[in-house]
């Protein structure tokens, strides 16, 4: 409602309202916190998160607009404790691979 009332999370447009972006982290540092939960392995949880949220998009963004969405496929190992992930498989990269 906040938001809402404010105008979205940017100040300008209310249609963006549920979307977070970048601020989704603090947000949920926020909420744990809140209730109590927040602690290291709550942080690096978070933080991994985001690794692996920004790698997608930089996936994403790769991409063809219009195009295949095969960033979604691609597979994870988190590693929370370092706050890092590996990839498993990537179709992105693989098709990057081949076009090159």
């Amino acid at each position: 409602l906040i938001d809402k009332e404010k105008g979205g999370p940017n100040g300008s447009r209310v249609q963006d309202t549920h979307f977070l972006g970048g601020h989704q982290w603090d947000y949920c540092r926020l909420m744990a916190k809140r209730g109590g939960a927040y602690d290291e392995e709550i942080e690096n949880y978070i933080a991994t998160n985001k690794a692996i949220y920004d790698h997608a998009g930089s996936e994403r963004k790769a991409l063809f607009p219009g195009g295949p969405d095969t960033y979604r496929s691609t597979r994870y190992k988190r590693d929370n404790s370092n706050q890092s992930f590996e990839i498993l498989s990537s179709k992105v990269e693989e098709a990057s691979a081949v076009s090159v």
